[in-house]
């Protein structure tokens, strides 16, 4: 992974907290990878993305995007 990614991994995970993270599925986590990747890249090194920045990814992930269940919905 490269280091920019590891970095706004490690921030998130601080700005969320081990439980929230740990409570999202695979696709919902994968897409606020993919989201923050985006973010990283437009703005540059992670510490320019702030907490509430990355707090905004997820409540739109979760809330807007995928919300939980919804994608088990899709597979049946």
């Amino acid at each position: 992974m490269p280091s920019h990614l590891d970095a706004i991994s490690h921030k998130t995970v601080r700005a969320l907290g081990h439980n929230v993270i740990d409570r999202m599925s695979d696709p919902q986590v994968n897409l606020l990878d993919i989201a923050l990747a985006r973010l990283v890249a437009k703005r540059g090194p992670a510490e320019a993305v702030s907490d509430l920045e990355i707090d905004g990814q997820y409540e739109q992930i979760m809330y807007h995007v995928l919300p939980t269940g919804s994608h088990e919905q899709l597979m049946e």
